[in-house]
């Protein structure tokens, strides 16, 4: 019986450290992902912005001039559209990192109750 619970407390041990491995990649990766991505959004939005004026200034400045107003929201639309695609990709790593935690706290609570079992046979075993 106590090699049962040993074998299982073991067991639970090594899948709670490939929890935590792949835990630690995930949050590694989440942070590496964003970091590019949001570079990425930067240079493509600094990229069009200078392409939008270049347009302009070849083709005419009266078509900028008198709807101005109009203009400026799309210039900040156009920031903001990358930034919500980045959060939205990212949001993936978050729910899988999610997932994992829950998978590891129910992986120690296997753990410590195979555990108690062991220290509970060893008591026993013992009188």
């Amino acid at each position: 019986m106590g090699d049962k619970s040993a074998k299982k407390s073991l067991e639970a041990k090594q899948k709670i450290q490939a929890a935590d491995r792949e835990l630690h990649r995930l949050i590694g990766v989440q942070w590496s992902y964003s970091k590019r991505m949001l570079k990425f959004d930067m240079a493509s939005w600094v990229f069009g912005l200078s392409s939008f004026f270049s347009t302009i200034t070849i083709a005419n400045l009266c078509l900028l001039g008198t709807t101005l107003s109009t203009w400026v929201p799309l210039l900040i639309v156009s920031l903001a559209v990358p930034i919500a695609l980045t959060a939205l990709l990212v949001r993936k790593f978050a729910v899988k990192i999610k997932h994992l935690e829950t998978v590891r706290r129910r992986l120690l609570a296997e753990y410590e109750k195979a555990m108690l079992t062991r220290v509970r046979e060893m008591i026993v075993t013992r009188r």
